[in-house]
């Protein structure tokens, strides 16, 4: 699970009352979004059309008009801290979390009150401002844009008919008032710091700075031109005198901007035009009591957690020992963390009623590949099993990042893993996923193995910048070092796919 991003609120512990009882889970579907919440059907509504105008709004902002992206972003409106640990064990405090892993990409918000929508909703606009940073626009970013263009966009405020932005967070902005600045040198051009403090102050600074060059045309296209230097390698220090002069002049112009010439703007909601088209389900009295660990394994359970979530599972699923929903997840949670035999006969009996069914099939593949994992003497014969079943649940969804993955993992046992068709299968999965770290990585490697060095450079370089994983990012760095000299020595091209 390499990404895993904790919202804090600032006053988040201070919240009191004890968590609401668990109720009826809602499924929304827009063109965007697969929302789950426990609100009514016309508060789910009312949010899902909130979440669509807001990516609306972002599209706006950035000139984003590409298509939607096939793979909906996954939102869940948790009741309370209890629900949140459902899926991750998280720290007091925490309203709020966004995870992108090779088994599933998700954003989980606490909707304690059940009034999520009524300008309480930073947390997850800030995540979701990410998600679309990487779905549409993924580029070698500064860290400090990276998270100034999310606080920007974040504070975007719902009216009935309208649409306001460009306010600040009344957090961010009370540190602006009360606080020390941190050097914009340090802002700019350090990784971001993780002293609290600090770090509250870089989040603020930040959001100052792209409200300064987001705002005003001329400052705008200096900050692409900026951009696109970075994406080419210069150095981000170099590139920013380019095109704006020394830093304390910048500094000294960003504190004329905060004192006399913060703006926002209004506009109207595309809801109030055109209401989204949005399908509401009910989902069955067992998603009560399993959807949360069905989440859980959406995204990816660590180690040290599976045991909990599999004893969870199967004492929900014991109650209910003819529900179908319920053998769903008892099925997964066997395969992944349990007796993958059990959950074998599990996925065989609900296959016999939905042959075509891409998520059992892919967890059939995954059965496999699990069992060659464990076992590297078996390992190439569970992987071409898994292969197969991967295959199959391809042709039942295309666009199943996961399966993709998975199906290249596969491979690793095979000549052809080092083919064109590898590769080509794992740049689409990164195309499909681009904010999953290791889809990048995996891909890059492929690429590097098949020559292909200003590719994996290109692909690298947004990593290189990441502004919560020094590691990956050094990584990143390293490898994209990498690509560069060998695309300068010109080696030799890779030898020719072996035949089946």
């Amino acid at each position: 699970m390499r990404r895993s991003r904790w919202a804090v609120l600032a006053l988040g512990a201070a919240v009191l009352g004890a968590a609401p009882a668990w109720a009826t889970w809602r499924r929304a579907e827009s063109n965007n979004f697969i929302l789950y919440s426990q609100s009514s059907e016309a508060k789910v509504r009312e949010q899902a059309a909130l979440l669509e105008d807001y990516l609306q709004f972002l599209r706006i902002l950035t000139g984003v008009t590409d298509p939607a992206a096939p793979n909906k972003l996954r939102v869940y409106l948790v009741r309370g801290r209890d629900q949140l640990r459902v899926v991750r064990d998280v720290p007091a405090g925490v309203a709020g979390f966004y995870t992108a892993t090779p088994s599933g990409i998700a954003a989980f918000a606490d909707d304690r009150s059940g009034g999520w929508g009524e300008g309480d909703e930073e947390i997850l606009l800030h995540e979701i401002a990410h998600h679309f940073m990487w779905q549409y626009r993924p580029s070698a970013y500064p860290a400090w844009f990276i998270e100034g263009f999310a606080e920007y966009a974040m504070t975007a405020r719902f009216k009935p008919k309208t649409i306001e932005f460009g306010q600040p967070s009344m957090n961010r902005a009370a540190w602006l008032r009360n606080a020390r600045w941190l050097p914009f040198e340090r802002v700019l051009f350090e990784t971001p710091p993780k002293r609290p403090q600090d770090a509250a102050l870089y989040y603020a600074q930040s959001w100052l700075a792209a409200h300064y060059l987001m705002r005003d045309d001329g400052r705008r296209e200096k900050f692409r031109s900026y951009l696109k230097a970075i994406a080419t390698g210069t150095a981000p220090r170099a590139a920013f005198t380019q095109q704006f002069g020394d830093v304390r002049t910048f500094e000294r112009g960003i504190e004329t901007y905060a004192k006399r010439h913060l703006t926002f703007s209004r506009g109207t909601r595309s809801s109030a035009a055109i209401p989204p088209t949005v399908t509401i389900e009910v989902l069955p009295e067992a998603a009560d009591a399993l959807l949360l660990s069905d989440a859980a394994m959406h995204v990816g359970v660590r180690d040290d957690f599976a045991p909990l979530l599999l004893a969870r599972v199967r004492s929900e699923a014991a109650k209910r020992p003819d529900d179908p929903y319920a053998k769903r997840v008892l099925a997964k949670a066997e395969i992944l963390h349990g007796d993958a035999s059990k959950g074998d006969a599990l996925l065989d009996e609900l296959l016999r009623g939905s042959s075509a069914d891409a998520e059992l099939l892919y967890f059939k593949g995954m059965r496999h590949l699990r069992a060659g994992r464990m076992d590297e003497d078996e390992r190439a014969r569970h992987f071409k099993q898994a292969r197969n079943w991967f295959g199959r649940a391809h042709k039942a969804d295309k666009y199943h990042f996961p399966t993709l993955a998975r199906y290249a993992e596969s491979l690793t046992t095979d000549p052809r893993f080092n083919s064109d068709n590898t590769m080509e299968i794992m740049l689409f999965a990164r195309e499909l996923a681009p904010q999953v770290e290791e889809l990048t990585m995996n891909a890059a490697h492929l690429l590097l193995l098949r020559g292909k060095f200003e590719e994996a450079e290109a692909i690298l370089r947004p990593l290189a910048s990441h502004p919560h994983d020094p590691s990956l990012a050094a990584a990143a760095q390293a490898l994209a070092d990498r690509a560069r000299e060998k695309g300068k020595t010109q080696l030799p091209k890779p030898p020719p796919t072996p035949r089946e």
